[in-house]
């Protein structure tokens, strides 16, 4: 039977229907695959665009809908109360779940890492718990950077920018918390333990029996120190593991501690098999491209695929460093005009950091790379002489000299070098360098501006409608320059670019290494070659001092010297106790006329006992630096830049060599061999308070007085003639305590 025209015009509607519905469902599912999509990722809306998807994560978000932020909120005041009853293993199990509701809010992924690293660690008494729970810390906060770094390309530059502060932060915590906490001789041992295979490290594999039970086995532990000597120096000298059954002791009681091996998969040649990089500590950012990285970090980027990390001698700084190089690729690109002009910025594929200012954020890597150089100096670490172990091999067959870390990554010289080149990289690249040449053109273009508007050379005043027409060139001149004296400031860049250059000087390496050795030889009782060790740095010193006028303005190498100096002085009165105890007894006695005891009085009672202990030791003692001056015009004219001043600079510089002919005096008169050359005197010759006299001393006063002040010492000021006093204490400012007798630096 036929269907009704009414069922069939019903039937033909519904497949019209039909059709239309499929043809726009398809149609939504191109549109939204094709366009909605594409545009999303170009947002940085979907979850895959923002960094590593957790699924577990991801479906508890869902389930929770709207009681996710109730949830966090309860979870995060149970942290706190567990945290409180010191119960460790639910405190990270709670951070762990307050992370995964929340993997795009900040905070949390900072401030509970941090907290594991800071708070929870503290807590713990012994430094392989405390080491457990600072890797805890860092290995949240790096799964939180995961979780927002962003997608990179195929080259390995990025895609989408990650969050630098993230990345930053994990840099910084393994500074601070590894590298110069209180305990970072043992948590830098730690760490470097990481990063050796534990079957390498495996104590058992050290021992071999010997006459009263097991022994250590010297041949195997002399490979094992030539491999790895930068890391038994540190228990030897730092931690007083002084003997190679304490050093394999300390491997035993720290075996198992987070590592970058596994524990139970090894390869056919019996070493173990390296983790994934997620799980591996100390984590490494992942490889990216050599173009995105500074030129002197090219080649010399950990690579955490490797198990062998050999380019440099891995630590808390060079970890550090990686993190904050890594944490650099999502910044715009360097402004060399910074300041000067607006810079761009794109927000869909650029991030700024958003807790300090960007300038001193790029400053890191560099920073990173002289804590490096300088840690290698405090531990030892400067040339090809390495480090000669005593005692501990004399029974093996030619071992009269035990020698590791002659390689050049022990050297701190290549380190100091590689610093210097990335503080001139950052220079360059954002306007903080500027040659003598290019400065003294710009002033030139900057004096019309500066005369038309009555503006200071270091005035940062804005004039928007100067940007163009006749004045631009000049108006543009003036504001580089003040913008570039404002950011070398901010950023006391001068001061690390010219130690770079300095230190790295194989003579600056010679003098750091003879204050090195003076110290350590005066530590064990040898005054004599301690003082030989100084008095041989000492000249080397003075000599740089001279070579490089801008390495001597810098105030931490001012007190660095000075220090050293007070050293040497205090080395000085322990050897020559005898001689220095008459010849002051002898002023101070001749010092009491015309009040001198009887005639009768034997000569050893003219002063009381206390007197005596008042004037042993010598606390108002000067050292062969404190009373150095030199001519130093160019110095002067750069902070009085008057044309006139150089004429009144050469006539002092002519009375004062007038008047050492006149008094028969050879000149120079204070000088070490091999620097006759230097315009060097003595500060009481000709004194003068002139406060912009050029004859300045090596040493300025105000950095002596802040030594000697921090070291309970009394202050030099009052005995320097010709040297500018620092000015008065203020009416009812509190007073100092009385100086004690001189202790040592």
């Amino acid at each position: 039977m036929a269907a009704n025209p009414f069922q069939q015009q019903a039937r033909l509607r519904k497949l019209i229907y039909t059709a239309i519905i499929v043809v726009l469902f398809t149609a939504s599912l191109l549109y939204r695959k094709q366009i909605v999509v594409q545009q999303a990722n170009d947002l940085q809306l979907l979850e895959t665009s923002r960094g590593e998807v957790e699924l577990t994560s991801s479906a508890l978000r869902l389930i929770l809908t709207g009681s996710r932020g109730l949830a966090v909120t309860a979870l995060w005041k149970a942290a706190i109360d567990e945290q409180t009853r010191h119960k460790w293993n639910e405190v990270e199990l709670l951070v762990g779940s307050i992370t995964k509701l929340q993997p795009y809010f900040i905070t949390p992924w900072l401030f509970q890492s941090w907290n594991m690293s800071f708070n929870v660690s503290v807590e713990c008494d012994k430094p392989r718990d405390k080491y457990y729970y600072v890797s805890r810390g860092l290995q949240l906060l790096a799964e939180g950077e995961r979780r927002n770094q962003g997608l990179l390309d195929k080259e390995g530059r990025p895609r989408f920018p990650g969050n630098p502060d993230m990345r930053h932060n994990l840099g910084f915590f393994y500074k601070l918390k590894i590298g110069t906490s209180d305990e970072k001789n043992a948590m830098q041992s730690l760490l470097y333990m990481s990063t050796i295979d534990p079957v390498e490290r495996d104590p058992e594999t050290l021992w071999a029996p010997g006459k009263q039970g097991r022994d250590v086995d010297l041949n195997k532990f002399a490979k094992f120190c030539r491999d790895h000597p930068r890391f038994v120096r540190r228990l030897n000298d730092a931690l007083d593991y002084t003997t190679p059954k304490a050093i394999v002791g300390f491997l035993k009681d720290n075996q198992t501690i987070p590592t970058r091996f596994s524990e139970k998969e090894r390869h056919l040649s019996g070493a173990s098999k390296l983790l994934e990089r997620t799980e591996q500590f100390p984590i490494l950012p992942p490889k990216v491209a050599s173009s995105t990285l500074p030129v002197p970090l090219q080649g010399f980027w950990p690579d955490p695929e490797s198990a062998n990390l050999t380019s440099e001698v891995m630590d808390a700084f060079v970890v550090a460093r990686s993190w904050f190089s890594y944490a650099q690729l999502p910044l715009p690109v360097p402004e060399a005009n910074i300041g000067a002009v607006e810079p761009t910025f794109n927000p869909l594929k650029e991030r700024l950091p958003k807790h300090m200012t960007t300038i001193i954020f790029r400053g890191y890597p560099s920073l990173a790379q002289e804590d490096i150089a300088v840690h290698l100096q405090k531990e030892g670490w400067f040339d090809e002489d390495g480090w000669v172990i005593r005692d501990w091999f004399d029974s093996l067959p030619d071992a009269d000299e035990f020698r590791v870390g002659v390689e050049p990554k022990y050297h701190s010289g290549p380190a100091w070098k590689k610093a210097h080149e990335l503080y001139r990289d950052l220079g360059i690249k954002n306007g903080l360098y500027i040659t003598p040449e290019a400065r003294a053109e710009l002033r030139n273009r900057a004096l019309a501006y500066q005369k038309r508007f009555r503006v200071s050379p270091g005035g940062r005043d804005l004039h928007p409608e100067l940007r163009a027409g006749a004045m631009a060139d000049s108006y543009k001149a003036h504001q580089k320059l003040a913008w570039n004296d404002h950011y070398r400031n901010l950023t006391n860049y001068d001061a690390h670019l010219y130690e770079s250059e300095t230190e790295q000087d194989s003579r600056a390496i010679h003098a750091r290494k003879g204050f090195f050795n003076a110290k350590q030889l005066g530590r064990a009782g040898a005054i004599p070659q301690a003082l030989a060790s100084y008095e041989a740095a000492i000249p080397v010193w003075l000599e740089l001092l001279l070579d490089y006028p801008r390495f001597r303005r810098v105030q931490s190498v001012q007190e660095d010297l000075y220090e050293a100096e007070l050293k040497y002085l205090y080395y000085l009165q322990r050897d020559k106790a005898a001689t220095l105890r008459n010849v002051s007894m002898l002023f101070a006695q001749l010092g009491c006329w015309p009040n001198l005891p009887p005639f009768d009085t034997p000569f050893d009672r003219w002063l009381s006992d206390s007197q005596k202990l008042a004037i042993i030791p010598i606390r108002m003692f000067f050292g062969p630096l404190d009373r150095v001056v030199l001519f130093d015009v160019d110095y002067m004219l750069s902070k009085y830049p008057v044309p006139s001043q150089e004429e009144s600079y050469d006539a002092e510089f002519k009375r004062v060599v007038l008047t050492w002919s006149q008094m028969g005096l050879p000149f120079p008169m204070l000088v070490y061999p091999g620097q006759q050359g230097r315009q060097l005197s003595h500060a009481a010759i000709w004194p003068t308070d002139d406060p912009r006299s050029a004859w300045l001393p090596i040493i300025p006063v105000s950095t002596i007085d802040m030594v000697r002040q921090r070291m309970n010492l009394p202050s030099l000021s009052p005995r320097r003639p010709g040297i500018n006093m620092p000015p008065p204490i203020p009416p009812g400012s509190p007073k100092m305590p009385n100086p004690g007798m001189m202790k040592q630096p």
